[in-house]
């Protein structure tokens, strides 16, 4: 890596709430850059679109560090992106090879869920940050978890376990391969490096068919074909006209 210096502050707290809200307090009271917490279980973790996010004692990494990113803001929607082929090249480092990232924010392996990438902007008058959370699903096999999953959840989602298994399974260990992936992509990005040249092969599009969901209207259907600038999803419809899609539910392959 570019740069080996420790991270300032990485916390594991044995249940929380929510580890995108305790850094959301800790960034309003100053913390520096890459603060991290850990929890061992959240009770009210949540997703895209504030969607809960089952997160059960004892069976994933729930964490969220604080980023407070230079670059202008209307380019920090490609930071959920950035941070999810980190966390796929991490999971590649341990030995799970069939990552797939989805946008805008999904982890899947043989098409069922592994993790998410949530990147949430907030503001005070000193100054601007960006609550990362990071959830991934690591051991579901152990006792009568997997049974415990709400609503259909159960035959949607994989673990490490599962997928690999890893060859190294504590959360904590995981966390911190995710973070020093994350910090050279970052350094990249904010030199303001372009977002196909951070992904490389990490997010593949190459024209797959998708669905996305529009509020009041009948869902648009097309092809994914690119990335805006600034993290958009391009999708061509089909009549040609290609729409930016910058926040919405995208099924893929319909």
């Amino acid at each position: 890596m570019e740069d080996d210096t420790p991270f300032p502050s990485i916390e594991i707290f044995e249940i929380l709430t929510s580890t995108l809200d305790s850094i959301h307090q800790a960034a309003g009271e100053g913390a520096p850059e890459w603060t991290t917490h850990i929890a061992r279980e959240q009770t009210q973790g949540r997703g895209q679109q504030a969607r809960p996010w089952w997160s059960p004692s004892g069976a994933g990494l729930w964490m969220s560090t604080l980023l407070r990113p230079s670059t202008p803001r209307k380019t920090w929607g490609g930071i959920a992106l950035v941070a999810g082929a980190a966390t796929r090249s991490a999971l590649e480092s341990l030995g799970i090879k069939a990552v797939e990232l989805r946008w805008p924010n999904d982890l899947y392996v043989d098409s069922r869920k592994l993790g998410g990438i949530l990147a949430e902007s907030r503001s005070l008058s000193t100054g601007a940050w960006i609550s990362l959370g990071i959830g991934i699903n690591v051991d579901l096999e152990s006792g009568e978890l997997r049974k415990e999953a709400p609503g259909d959840l159960s035959d949607t989602i994989i673990c490490l376990r599962e997928a690999g298994p890893p060859s190294e399974s504590e959360p904590e260990i995981i966390a911190l391969s995710i973070l020093e992936e994350l910090r050279s992509l970052y350094k990249r990005f904010q030199r303001g490096e372009a977002l196909a040249e951070l992904l490389g092969e990490s997010l593949c599009l190459d024209g797959r068919k998708v669905s996305v969901e529009r509020s009041g209207e009948v869902p648009l259907l097309g092809s994914a074909t690119g990335l805006g600038n600034n993290g958009e999803l391009l999708v061509t419809d089909e009549k040609g006209t290609i729409h930016e899609i910058v926040t919405a539910g995208v099924s893929w392959d319909v």
